[in-house]
């Protein structure tokens, strides 16, 4: 037994599908809008995360001024003092070398270092700073990788 649809069947159904073309008509340029709003932003955030690096590695920084950046890098949003860095990193306790670092990283704007106490310093990844910023995120997202290349690092240095 065949199953006919009346002629009215066959109308309605027509104006179902006119009607949802031209839903997707109307719906398209928004969809558009976002597709290139949301390319825009992709290419941006690219072109942020490709200048923070090579900031990251154009910067004159010397070797174990990378490694606290790094550290510091990190860490965040957390703070380290020096002694801990030192320590951290494999760098001698004793060396004054690490605060001479930590002011040059400051002076640069990529690091701030904030007084807690009298005799207490904590350094932090300057996170005000645009292309710091985009390393932190990069970090937060691939950090563990980062964590391993550090520790080889300062084993070998060590």
């Amino acid at each position: 037994m065949t199953i006919r649809s009346s002629e009215s069947e066959k109308i309605d159904s027509l104006r179902d599908i006119l009607s949802s073309l031209e839903t997707t008509a109307q719906v398209r340029p928004e969809i558009e809008k976002y597709a290139t709003s949301l390319s825009n932003r992709l290419l941006s955030l690219t072109r942020d995360y490709y200048a923070s690096l090579i900031f990251l590695f154009t910067t004159p920084l010397s070797f174990h001024q990378r490694l606290i950046f790094m550290q510091l890098i990190s860490i965040y949003p957390q703070g380290s003092s020096g002694i801990d860095l030192a320590r951290s990193l494999g760098i001698s306790v004793q060396s004054k070398s690490i605060y001479r670092d930590l002011k040059a990283l400051e002076k640069q704007g990529i690091v701030r270092i904030d007084e807690v106490h009298s005799r207490l310093k904590l350094a932090f990844a300057n996170y005000n700073n645009q292309l710091v910023n985009r390393l932190v995120e990069l970090v937060q997202i691939h950090g563990e990788s980062l964590r391993e290349m550090l520790q080889n690092k300062t084993q070998k240095v060590g």
